[in-house]
């Protein structure tokens, strides 16, 4: 079992050898385990592309470019393999160019949408190489049901073989086969496929990237049968941008290539998986912090992809002619008008930037080997893409290294084995090596630092002139210092509050000073705002709220406020943790809670809606949720702190993204520059930020209502970005979401944010001064001994008595 791992392994700290560190390699993937094999060059500074959505190869070797344009119409543009623009042509079709595929003759097949009303008109028009149109066929007519309602996804890929014959995907249909004269022959396969290709024997690959299991198919062109499928792994990073995936087929080494948003797979004629040819987190391409979006390989081997940014500062984005892009993943929403030209890949837009950048991947000779570099680990359960954004930023300004990063996948590759990572971490420490940078989310850190294991980062920081605390949120880290001093560093944070219909407090004249008030307080203004039936309709003061879910919103996932760190002892059995598993039993035994609210978020958005849902609480991770409940409560949204049983114990939060620095490491200046990356206001203000969870995700650090990952930016200047970004993308009205719920869908338009809201927030995080650290351990056992008192079997006496008799032997060990 893991709860007594870290204790054990502490204790054995003189009979751990190195020959230890063995048992690491088999459960962890590194970058290791694939050798830098290609060289990445970025080819697009001088392409004088604007905006480029689209890409293939032609019959002659050269890239093929759709260019959507910035106030002029979209054209085609041929590159060199170094980026070198040749021929071009304008292309005027109606719409949005959503995707193209080039046949033998260099014949383009284009696929495009226009909106039309409540309709949206698809159409694929065939041009020769020079830009001549020479067919077009009407597709299927999109429709939309109502204001708001969300229109069926449409075809996203297209390819033509060596017949004329042409396939389309539609991630909700099958696979749709047209005539060379664009009749419709038949459909093949059974899966919702989104990217395909054609082999060179004209057999058809076909990708299906659902948000559940995502699969590679080969079939028979002819007859549609399965030749066979592939399931792919779940991806082990901390961020999947949907309309990444990419399947195409090389023709010069026969080989079928998928693209993720994370790294780049190659598989056989068979559909065995080769290798993970190039994983994005080992290179620069994730620097800038863009969305993978393209895919395409030339006769000599050689890989391109493109990457693509939404336009920073929160501005939306539109074609000069009006037409709204709606290609998922082309790194750019719908929203206000371009205006501005290009620049070495930049083109300015009201309210931001896009950015776009094409690397080519060459395979390395040997000139530019991986042993040439010195390494800098980094070790965490699992990656996120502001982890891989600042790799990727340091390796590009520091060519001589290469940054390893080291993570533990779950079951099937998914999420991560956060015990093997703390056990494999232990093991390399304590045999004198370990990693440069470790992941300290979840993990009792306090007990690194009495064994001198972790860097002082204070000292580190004192002596970097370039370094300036004040730019950071200092109450935070203040919070998470030992005996004053530094040793983990956050880049980020998250506060647990309640959300309250302010409308209906009034109603009944209830004030809540939330400075001041206790459990018992809220028990009682809970019983006053409930209303089970009558006129005014059912009413109730919590969603449906298991015991040990409304436990842990309570305590913020964290039990110290009954532990004395330094004396290693519980104080469980105290009157207040016997009144707080009393008081949590007392609402999920009564009618506070409506069973038949939910806790998603959905429902509980159509609950508040409706009037039948007052208090909300709620891991406040960022402003968005703030806006929708701000509309979901008709703007009578206020914000209360957590009652705190009477006592003043400070105001907490949490953080699931955490580092320390190895005090034994030979890098220590240049992993303090890594994390500087980390935490610079570039990678923090990224809209890729969410996603940065590393600690284990069991729930209960959370509470029930942690609707997402990430929280608010430890850089000031980076939260001041993000702040803008939330009201400029609340204001106009017109922003409105089509949620599907377990109860039906609901359709609501984010409340407009002021500086007014903004500063609300901020004002709670000013007040934050006490960090709840989450011990895995310590959660376990409450999980373990109070199932039996909330289902009515043992006193709270005699689960504080146990609870307590196990945590002081976890500490003692």
């Amino acid at each position: 079992m893991f709860k007594r791992i870290l204790g054990i392994f502490l204790a054995l700290a003189l009979t751990v050898s190195v020959s230890a560190c063995g048992n690491d390699k088999s459960s962890r993937q590194s970058q290791e385990q694939n050798a830098v094999r290609y060289i990445e060059t970025e080819i697009g500074g001088s392409s004088g592309l604007k905006w480029p959505v689209g890409s293939r190869v032609n019959s002659e070797n050269q890239l093929v470019f759709f260019d959507r344009g910035v106030g002029e119409a979209g054209r085609f543009v041929t590159l060199s393999s170094d980026g070198v623009p040749g021929t071009e042509f304008s292309c005027s079709l109606a719409g949005n160019v959503r995707a193209f595929a080039l046949d033998a003759q260099d014949n383009i097949y284009v696929l495009s949408s226009e909106q039309q009303q409540d309709n949206i008109v698809q159409n694929l028009t065939v041009l020769s190489s020079g830009g001549e149109v020479k067919q077009t066929f009407e597709l299927d007519v999109l429709g939309r049901s109502g204001d708001g309602a969300m229109a069926a996804a449409g075809y996203s890929d297209v390819a033509v073989d060596s017949a004329g014959n042409i396939y389309l995907t539609d991630p909700t249909k099958n696979i749709q086969v047209l005539g060379k004269d664009g009749q419709k022959l038949r459909t093949l396969g059974s899966l919702q496929y989104e990217s395909l290709d054609i082999d060179a024997d004209g057999n058809i690959i076909a990708g299906n990237f659902g948000m559940g299991k995502k699969t590679i198919e080969k079939l028979d062109a002819a007859t549609g049968k399965s030749i066979w499928a592939v399931d792919l792994p779940s991806q082990n990073s901390g961020m999947y941008m949907i309309g990444s995936d990419k399947i195409r087929y090389s023709k010069a080494d026969k080989s079928i290539y998928h693209m993720s948003s994370q790294n780049i797979t190659r598989y056989d004629s068979n559909g065995k998986l080769i290798e993970t040819a190039i994983d994005f987190k080992d290179y620069t391409i994730l620097a800038a912090g863009n969305n993978i979006i393209d895919l395409c390989m030339d006769a000599a081997g050689n890989i391109f992809v493109t990457s693509s940014s939404a336009p920073s500062g929160g501005g939306k984005i539109t074609p000069a002619d009006g037409q709204s892009p709606d290609k998922a993943g082309d790194g750019a929403p719908s929203g206000k008008t371009v205006d501005g030209g290009a620049k070495d890949g930049k083109v300015i837009v009201t309210g931001g930037e896009i950015k776009y950048e094409i690397y080519r991947y060459s395979k390395d000779s040997g000139s530019n080997s991986i042993k040439e570099k010195k390494t800098i680990t980094v070790s965490v359960p699992q990656s996120n893409r502001a982890l891989e954004m600042a790799a990727g930023k340091y390796q590009k300004e520091h060519p001589e290294y290469r940054i390893d990063v080291q993570t533990y996948p779950g079951q099937d590759n998914s999420g991560s084995d956060y015990e093997t990572y703390v056990k494999n971490l232990n093991t390399q420490i304590l045999s004198g090596n370990g990693p440069d940078i470790i992941s300290a989310a979840g993990l009792p850190y306090e007990n690194y630092v009495s064994k001198n294991i972790l860097a002082n980062l204070s000292d580190i920081m004192d002596k970097d002139k370039d370094f300036d605390i004040n730019n950071y949120y200092t109450n935070i880290m203040d919070a998470l210092k030992s005996d004053n001093k530094l040793y983990v560093l956050p880049t980020e944070f998250s506060f647990n509050i309640l959300m309250a219909n302010q409308e209906v407090l009034d109603q009944e004249s209830i004030k809540i000073d939330s400075a001041k008030w206790t459990w018992e307080d809220f028990k009682s203004i809970a019983g006053k705002v409930t209303q089970n039936s009558g006129d005014g309709g059912s009413r109730a003061a919590l969603p449906a709220v298991g015991p040990m879910e409304l436990l842990n919103l309570f305590t913020g996932g964290s039990y110290s406020n009954y532990i004395d760190s330094q004396k290693k002892n519980a104080t469980f059995t105290s009157k207040e943790f016997t009144e707080l598993l009393t008081t949590v039993r007392s609402f999920t035994d009564s009618s506070l809670a409506d069973s038949s609210i939910k806790t998603d978020m959905v429902s509980v958005l159509d609950a508040a809606g409706r009037g039948a849902l007052v208090f909300y609480p709620y891991t406040i991770t960022d402003y968005n949720m703030y806006a929708l409940m701000k509309s979901a409560f008709k703007e009578k949204l206020s914000l209360y702190e957590l009652p705190s049983e009477g006592a003043s114990n400070g105001k907490t939060f949490t953080s699931s993204s955490l580092y320390a620095i190895n005090n034994n490491s030979k890098y220590k200046a240049e992993s303090w520059e890594l994390l500087k990356t980390l935490i610079s206001e570039e990678v923090q203000a990224q809209s890729t930020q969410s996603g940065m969870t590393q600690s284990k995700g069991n729930g209960n650090a959370g509470g029930p209502a942690k609707m997402g990952v990430g929280g608010f930016s430890i850089n000031r200047a980076a939260q001041l970005k993000k702040a803008q970004q939330a009201i400029d993308a609340s204001t106009g009205g017109k922003t409105r979401m089509m949620m599907k719920g377990p109860n039906g869908n609901i359709s609501l338009s984010p409340a407009a944010m002021s500086q007014s809201d903004i500063d609300y927030i901020d004002g709670f995080i000013s007040k934050l001064n006490k960090f709840a650290n989450a011990d895995e351990n310590i959660n376990s056992i409450i999980v373990d001994e109070t199932k039996a008192f909330f289902s009515g079997e043992k006193s709270a006496e005699e689960t504080t008595r146990l609870i307590q008799d196990r945590v002081n032997t976890y500490l003692g060990e």
